[in-house]
């Protein structure tokens, strides 16, 4: 053999050996979904059980025998896997009941001791979730958790009485009560414990919005567990008798299961540098200002959001640790100068994804500003305090987060300077801006120049509490890789719907809109991993070009409709996999065809072979005739026919179709204590999300592959240059 074809031999062999020995490969594997849903036992809740030996009678109280002991929940709790710690008054006057460190707070036959009433309040106004045994009724109606109606009164004698019972009747399939059937039983010692009068609890204001899970047993009005799912303010509370004597282990497990939070974000706001306002009246002493962000506040958590509140610490206020439970930090105009560490913090924090809100103000309150500016002082956004405007901001900048917002009001703002990559929102024309955003590294900033739209007396005007929702929405949505629509009207909001609950429950991050404009806008305005559509109310099909184009650059797609007969030419059914074949006119049953596949299995396994609409809709949705290219999973008939499918799965695994509404199926068909329309999001989610197949690095030490590749090409090219070296040398 020739010299030079040995080494060609020897070149090649090494060029081949990275391949065989080093594989250079980027894996491509299915995004895993770990189930979070309420239906799926979750271990890593965690649970602050109120610790006080004190047990005598607070200034709001009256009546009752106090107890500390909490052996016997405690013992539930941890060997059901729960998280549980014990906090005293001095943890939770040191603010460390908080929603980023707990989901649930216990308060066991006692009562918080005055100095800390509010702050236990201010966790359930967060979003954090309340469960009392017997006494600590007494806190729940007066400082008007459960129910509302009572705060300022203990409610002895009007919606509570200490009842003497023993044996108790479940009263409701609901997720507490899921281990048992109504009529069934459960024991607590023989004494007079703390029971609702449930005839009064329907006189209240969230009568609609209680549930009677248990009762004594021969007195249907005496409701020993009673339930609160509140729409407008809050997180949930429970109340159940007593914890002594306690045999239904189960019923504790999954209420606390029940309780927990999923939230859609987690928001910080700043009280430790003094801001111009605070949320509720108890947050600073020097200010008396009435209008503050109560209804902000409630708002957001009702749309699944919690809420806590940084309150000044001599260990250090806005540092690493402080900030990296959260999404978004609130900064309403701090009276308190920013250290460089904390600025430093803050800049790293939303580069690393953390978002701001931070508000500024008019020329009279120059000081303000200038605080504001330092903190900003890393980002191309900042306060000119030479404008002073009042009045409505009118004009708008095209992005996300004026959805639904054409106008906000104002009271006296600043003007904003946007630089580099900031970018104007709202103001008075583009001379003069009002908001402004940036975003920066993997985090996102809205500056405001005015206190006033969104505090308490302002933010009810034109789009104001709109345009707050917004904000938040996109604020903490910074690391979303799944877009949703909806234009449901039935559920409480939006936010509410049963595909937002489903993606809640699974712990998946989401940008949520509900106008065919926006659904545009943001569909373009980056690359999403999956788009879910429930079209109730038919007000998209002018944007069903946008959804072929997703679909065609491969994009993955969930939809639920009942309007494809009123554009059944449209290429978008072809995309599908579908053709429409005939209109339903009634809310039959769902079938479905393929029980065994996983949207009816995984991660909640069905017990039924059909979901029951409950045909709240006019137009129930079309039948199907399915192409080739895709298959059909449940339809209109017991048995798979043509022409009649419902539920349709295109082969490539990139389309899942709902040829109706799944916020129909409304009922509890399979008996499993949650609404089938949410169970069903779930498990559809879940299998779209899974098979969204992002790129992952190949398994070893990062870069290791492309390492040992760059080396055999540099001893390969190194060889090379010697035979070209060597023939030289010999001419």
């Amino acid at each position: 053999m020739k010299k030079t074809n040995l080494f060609l031999a020897i070149l090649f062999s090494l060029l081949i050996m990275q391949f065989a020995v080093f594989p250079i490969s980027i894996s491509v594997e299915d995004n895993a979904t770990t189930p979070k849903s309420s239906q799926i036992p979750k271990s890593n809740i965690r649970i602050a059980i109120y610790d006080e030996p004190n047990l005598s009678w607070p200034s709001y109280v009256s009546t009752g025998m106090m107890s500390n002991n909490h052996t016997l929940i405690d013992s539930i709790l941890t060997s059901a896997g729960f998280d549980v710690s014990f906090l005293t008054v001095v943890d939770i006057s040191n603010h460390e009941l908080t929603t980023a460190n707990y989901d649930v707070f216990i308060i066991n036959d006692n009562v918080p001791r005055d100095n800390i009433t509010n702050f236990v309040k201010e966790f359930w106004l967060g979003g954090g979730s309340i469960l009392s045994f017997d006494s600590a009724i007494s806190y729940m109606c007066y400082y008007g958790i459960l129910p509302p109606d009572s705060a300022g009164d203990e409610g002895v004698g009007t919606y509570w009485n200490y009842i003497w019972s023993e044996n108790q009747t479940i009263s409701l399939r609901h997720p507490v009560s899921k281990a048992y059937q109504v009529s069934d039983t459960f024991t607590v010692d023989y004494f007079d414990w703390a029971s609702f009068d449930w005839t009064a609890l329907q006189g209240t204001t969230v009568a609609s919005q209680l549930y009677k899970i248990a009762n004594i047993d021969g007195d249907a009005n005496r409701a020993t567990v009673v339930g609160f799912d509140p729409v407008d303010q809050g997180g949930k509370a429970l109340h159940i008798l007593s914890s002594m004597g306690f045999d239904g282990n189960q019923l504790l497990v999954d209420a606390i299961e029940w309780l927990c939070p999923r939230p859609k974000g987690r928001i910080l706001f700043d009280l430790s540098h003094f801001p111009y306002y605070g949320i509720d009246s108890w947050d600073i002493t020097y200010a008396d200002y009435a209008p503050r962000y109560e209804i902000l506040r409630d708002n957001l958590v009702s749309r699944s959001y919690t809420l806590d509140k940084l309150y000044p610490s001599g260990s250090g206020n806005l540092t690493s640790s402080n900030l990296t439970p959260y999404d978004v930090m609130f900064l309403a105009l701090n009276n308190i100068n920013y250290t460089a560490a904390e600025i430093t913090a803050v800049t790293n924090w939303v580069n690393n994804g953390g978002s701001l809100l931070v508000t500024g103000e008019t020329t009279g309150i120059n000081e303000y500003n200038y605080r504001v500016n330092d903190l900003l002082v890393n980002f191309d956004l900042k306060m000119n305090t030479s404008y002073s405007g009042a009045g409505v901001a009118t004009y708008t900048v095209a992005h996300p987060i004026i959805e639904a917002c054409s106008q906000i009001s104002t009271s006296a703002p600043g003007k904003i300077v946007c630089d580099g990559n900031a970018f104007p929102i709202f103001g008075a024309d583009a001379d003069n801006i009002f908001v402004a955003g940036q975003e920066y590294g993997a985090g996102r900033i809205i500056l405001i120049s005015d206190l006033a739209p969104f505090r308490d007396g302002t933010i009810p005007s034109l789009d104001n509490l709109q345009f707050g929702i917004n904000v938040f929405n996109w604020l903490c949505s910074w690391d979303a890789g799944i877009l949703i629509f909806t234009d449901d009207i039935y559920s409480p909001n939006v936010y509410s719907t049963p595909q937002a609950t489903a993606l809640n429950q699974l712990g998946l991050p989401f940008y949520l809109t509900f106008n065919g404009e926006y659904l545009n806008l943001s569909l373009n305005s980056k690359e999403w991993e999956l788009v879910i559509v429930e079209e109730d109310m038919g007000l998209i099909d002018t944007y069903y070009d946008d959804l072929v184009n997703y679909i065609d650059f491969g994009g993955y797609f969930i939809m639920s409709t009942y309007n494809i007969d009123g554009s059944s030419s449209h290429p978008l059914w072809a995309r599908l996999g579908v053709a429409y074949a005939s209109d339903i006119s009634t809310g039959d049953p769902v079938y479905m065809w393929n029980q065994a596949h996983d949207i009816f299995t995984t991660p909640i396994d069905f017990a039924s072979t059909q979901f029951t609409s409950t045909n709240g809709y006019i137009d129930d949705g079309d039948k199907l005739t399915v192409y080739s290219n895709a298959t059909a999973l449940a339809g209109f008939t017991s048995l798979e026919t043509d022409d009649n499918a419902l539920i349709v799965l295109r082969n490539d695994y990139h389309t899942l179709l709902n040829s109706y509404l799944i916020a129909e199926l409304a009922t509890d068909y399979d008996d499993s204590t949650y609404n089938d329309n949410v169970e069903l999001w779930i498990n559809e989610i879940a299998y779209m999300w899974s098979k969204t197949t992002p790129l992952t690095s190949p398994p070893g030490i990062p870069g290791y592959d492309i390492l040992i590749a760059l080396g055999s090409i540099f001893i390969s090219i190194s060889i090379v240059s010697l035979v070209i070296l060597r023939k030289r040398k010999q001419i």
